[in-house]
C-alpha cells in the first residue's frame, strides 16, 4: 500500500462483520481502550489537578485533531464538489460524531451543562462502537480514515471516564432534564439530516432498526426509550453515589 493509498484509503476492501467482530482486531481495540483508562486513571488519580487537566487537554485535543483533520483530508480528496457532499463531510452526522463534538465544545468551552451532557453522550456512543464496532476495524488495512474511527472513539471514551472518575462532572438529579434535551436536539437533528436535508440518508438510524430483532412495535419507539432509560439509570446511579458520600459526610461531622 501506498502512502496516497493509506491517506486517500483507495483500494481498500471492507471486511464481512463476522470477519473480524470479537476477532484480534476487535480484541485488541478492546484490550487497548479499557487498559489505557484504568493506566491513565491509575496513573493520575493522586497527581495534581494541573496534571490531571494536562491529560485530559492532550485527550481533548486528539478528539478535535482528528475531527478537523480527517475533514480537511476528506475535502481534499473529494471528487464531486457539490454542496451535498461538502455538507456530508463538514457537519456531524452520526450519532458518534455528535456525541464527540458536544463532548469537545464542553471541555474547551469549560460550559459543565455542555460537558455534563456531552460526556453521557458520548459514553453511550462509543460503548457501543467498542462493544460492536462498524467502521474502521472493518478495513482489510488500516488506513488514516479507518485511524480516525478507531481513535476517535477509543479516546472519547478514555475521556469520558477520566472526567467522571476525576469528578469533573456533577450529575444532579433534579437536572436530568438537560440531557433529555440534548439527547432530544440530537434526535432532532439526526431527522432534520435523514428526511429533510438528506431525505432517504439514515445517520441516526431513524429510518431503518439498528437493533437485530424484529419488532413488533416501531423501532423508533424502542430507540427512544432505550434512550431515556439509559439517561435515567446513568443520572441514578449517580444520585446514589452522591447520598451514599453525603450520610458519610453526615456521619464523620457527628462522630466530631
Amino acid at each position: 500500500m501506498t502512502f496516497v493509498e493509506w491517506w486517500t484509503d483507495a483500494n481498500n476492501s471492507t471486511l464481512e462483520f463476522s470477519q473480524y467482530i470479537y476477532g484480534p482486531r476487535h480484541i485488541a481495540l478492546l484490550i487497548v481502550a479499557f487498559g489505557l483508562t484504568a493506566l491513565f486513571f491509575l496513573l493520575f488519580r493522586k497527581k495534581s489537578e494541573k496534571s490531571k487537566k494536562v491529560l485530559l487537554t492532550i485527550l481533548a485535543s486528539i478528539l478535535l485533531f482528528y475531527e478537523i483533520s480527517t475533514r480537511i483530508v476528506n475535502l481534499i480528496i473529494l471528487n464531486d464538489y457539490t454542496l451535498t457532499n461538502i455538507f456530508k463531510i463538514i457537519m456531524p452526522l452520526h450519532i458518534c460524531s455528535v456525541a464527540v463534538w458536544v463532548l469537545i465544545i464542553g471541555f474547551f468551552t469549560k460550559n459543565k451543562v455542555i460537558l455534563n451532557c456531552g460526556v453521557v453522550m458520548a459514553l453511550v456512543a462509543t460503548v457501543v462502537y467498542l462493544l460492536c464496532p462498524g467502521t474502521g476495524i472493518n478495513k482489510v488495512n488500516i488506513t488514516f480514515t479507518a485511524t480516525y474511527s478507531i481513535i476517535s472513539h477509543t479516546t472519547g471514551f478514555i475521556l469520558s471516564v477520566l472526567l467522571i472518575g476525576f469528578g469533573y462532572i456533577k450529575l444532579e438529579f433534579h437536572k436530568i432534564w438537560q440531557a433529555y434535551l440534548a439527547f432530544g436536539l440530537m434526535l432532532l437533528w439526526g431527522a432534520l439530516v435523514d428526511f429533510v436535508i438528506l431525505p432517504g440518508s439514515d445517520y441516526m438510524y431513524l429510518r431503518n432498526n439498528p437493533l437485530p430483532i424484529d419488532l413488533v412495535i416501531p423501532h423508533q419507539i424502542i430507540y427512544g426509550l432505550l434512550l431515556a432509560i439509559y439517561i435515567f439509570m446513568f443520572y441514578f446511579i449517580y444520585y446514589l453515589k452522591s447520598k451514599k458520600q453525603l450520610n458519610k459526610s453526615i456521619i464523620k461531622s457527628s462522630e466530631n
